[in-house]
């Protein structure tokens, strides 16, 4: 089958037209070989949205708007129908919210799915927000802040008022008074702080001095740390041994011990027992006194009659020795073989011969006599001598003296 020339300029021309049809609907999103699903949602204002202006979900674009136009007579709300594709299921409280596209303001619609189970049929209205403005979001952040200079300013103009009110005509002539005396206060400060250097000046020998002395005091003690130490170790265990001591005790065997010499002078005062026939009775006085004169007599007679009572012994080994007169004792000695030594120390328990005790004396004898030690030093028979050597011994032994001794010993 042929065509004719006419025909085929025809079938071009209409081919052309279908193809023009769908690029311009494709450049305006349309796409006439893809099935849709049409949406309304109602809106205050729509800010500059205009057809064809896009749909996006999760960033992704999924339509675009058909038409926009009021919904009523009234204008109160516009109506705008937007399209998107079938494949995308929208729960039935998903939200169309108009949103600023970029900087520029280009406005489209976000699609905010919902999480109900119930999904949008097309034809259906879905509920439509409106994102705020630049102006809008702007107030909002400065909300907060407007509200805090607010209140700020409120206390910077209470704070004005509190200082226009302290000070005041008055005040301000305090404050100029209190500031002329605090610049002659340190005036007298410096003053005072001249005088002080000229006296430090003045006197630094002296305080050269007295921090030398402090210097060598420190030096002293640092020097004598240990001893110190042991001072204050001393002092420690005295107190230790003032706290161990039964103090209460001792106060107690005290009051009990003055309570007891109390009595005894009460005692004596009223005459009662020795003490107090000795202090109140007279007789006894004078009997004492009787005696007294007796004794100093029976003295007087014996220093004048010294043969008459002189029988006395002259050492402590059981051996008792009378003498009549010193010529008789020499020849009675020489006869027996008796002998004199300087006894200088007595000890229940032996003592070396080169102890430190005989004060480096020599030829020490040691004679053991009812169970003593007995050390002796000299040996003669002549009694002079010995009463010599006992007055020289006796600087170093005070307590020493002449024993005799005898065969008969």
């Amino acid at each position: 089958m042929k065509f004719s020339k006419d025909a085929k300029i025809g079938l071009v021309v209409i081919g052309a037209i279908v193809i023009l049809i769908w690029g311009v609907n494709f450049l305006k999103g349309f796409n006439v070989f893809s099935s849709e699903q049409v949406f309304y949602a109602r809106y205050e204002r729509v800010d500059g949205l205009k057809k064809s202006s896009s749909v996006t979900l999760k960033g992704y674009k999924v339509g675009q708007i058909k038409s926009i136009k009021f919904s009523s007579a009234s204008a109160d709300h516009l109506l705008v129908e937007f399209a998107i594709s079938d494949q995308f299921k929208l729960p039935a409280n998903s939200v169309a919210r108009i949103e600023s596209a970029d900087i520029m303001g280009t406005k489209e619609i976000k699609i905010i799915p919902g999480k109900g189970k119930t999904l949008l049929q097309t034809g259906d209205t879905i509920k439509g927000s409106i994102e705020g403005d630049l102006k809008e979001q702007v107030s909002m952040q400065m909300l907060p802040l407007k509200k805090k200079a607010e209140k700020l300013m409120s206390g910077v103009d209470s704070v004005l008022t509190v200082i226009q009110y302290i000070f005041n005509e008055n005040t301000r002539d305090n404050l100029t008074r209190s500031f002329g005396s605090i610049e002659q206060t340190f005036k007298k400060l410096e003053n005072a702080s001249g005088t002080l250097d000229t006296i430090m000046t003045g006197q630094k020998s002296h305080f050269e001095n007295i921090f030398a002395n402090v210097d060598s005091i420190t030096g002293n003690l640092k020097d004598n740390n240990k001893n110190v130490s042991t001072i204050l170790s001393n002092f420690s265990n005295i107190s230790d041994s003032l706290s161990a001591t039964n103090i209460a005790q001792t106060i107690n065997n005290a009051k009990a011990t003055l309570k007891q010499t109390n009595e005894i002078l009460e005692k004596i005062n009223s005459g009662k027992g020795s003490m107090g026939l000795l202090i109140n009775n007279d007789t006894l006085y004078t009997n004492l006194e009787a005696a007294s004169n007796g004794l100093t007599n029976l003295l007087i007679d014996v220093k004048n009659n010294p043969k008459k009572y002189m029988h006395f012994s002259l050492f402590d080994t059981g051996k008792t020795v009378y003498m009549d007169s010193e010529k008789s004792q020499k020849k009675k000695d020489k006869e027996n073989h008796v002998y004199y030594k300087v006894q200088i120390m007595s000890s229940a328990s032996q003592i070396p011969l080169d102890d430190t005790a005989f004060k480096g004396h020599r030829k020490i004898e040691e004679i053991y006599f009812n169970g003593r030690y007995k050390y002796t030093i000299g040996e003669t028979q002549n009694y002079k001598d010995i009463i010599r050597q006992l007055k020289k011994i006796r600087d170093d032994f005070p307590d020493a003296f002449v024993i005799k001794i005898s065969p008969e010993n």
